[in-house]
């Protein structure tokens, strides 16, 4: 009888048995497992080190690479752009959805030096570009139709919804260095300056890192007194 009293006591007393290693309620519960404690931390002093230095090193390097490294030079081409058949400034006073489509309009590029051109990249407006294997002769001249100059999407140039703005040329000359040539047009709606000065994003690069600095000292004192 008293066996089977202690057989049938015995699983509620195992059950109601606390085990040393669980902290009870009234224990602070604000406990560290042994990786994290062995865990090396850093001082407040060594993080400002370390962020400093990160902040240093692109620094130096690139005024040390613009030391050593040699300038580019970008050879000038002698030439001369031309643009014909295109519409008047009344086509593009209206919305772009109201205009009709446009026919022709032909860029002429002449070359004014002595040397032929090869290797033609011909680009307008920046996005548009065509190549061109054949050479521009010396004292001569080529004509390209706008509708062949292709975007990176395969999209044509349009003069319904494009006015044309800039035509830069790149080619290789005799003495295997490459030139380039640049020539702006007129237009009825100039576009806005499309990037921020040097200045600026230097100053807004230099306040974020301000700001994760202080974010991560403030992580390391805190890690530091726990």
């Amino acid at each position: 009888m008293i066996n089977a009293m202690t057989k049938n006591n015995s699983p509620s007393e195992n059950v109601t048995q606390v085990s040393s290693d669980v902290p009870l309620e009234g224990d602070d519960f604000q406990f560290h497992s042994s990786e994290q404690k062995k865990s090396p931390h850093l001082s407040r002093r060594s993080l400002t080190i370390m962020l400093s230095f990160m902040c240093l090193v692109p620094v130096i390097t690139i005024a040390v690479l613009l030391q050593v490294l040699p300038p580019v030079f970008e050879g000038q081409l002698e030439a001369k752009v031309t643009a014909q058949n295109l519409p008047g400034a009344d086509f593009y006073g209206v919305e772009y959805y109201k205009r009709p489509p446009v026919e022709g309009g032909e860029i002429i590029i002449q070359n004014n030096s002595d040397v032929d051109w090869t290797h033609l990249n011909i680009q307008v407006n920046g996005n548009y570009q065509v190549y061109d294997t054949e050479p521009i002769p010396a004292r001569g001249e080529k004509q390209y139709e706008l509708s062949r100059f292709l975007n990176r999407t395969g999209a044509r140039f349009s003069l319904q919804y494009n006015e044309l703005e800039r035509v830069r040329i790149y080619a290789r000359r005799p003495t295997k260095d490459r030139a380039t040539y640049y020539q702006s047009f007129e237009t009825q709606s100039p576009n806005p300056p499309k990037y921020f000065p040097v200045a600026l994003l230097l100053g807004v690069f230099a306040l974020l890192l301000v700001v994760a600095g202080r974010i991560f000292v403030k992580l390391g004192a805190r890690n530091a007194t726990a």
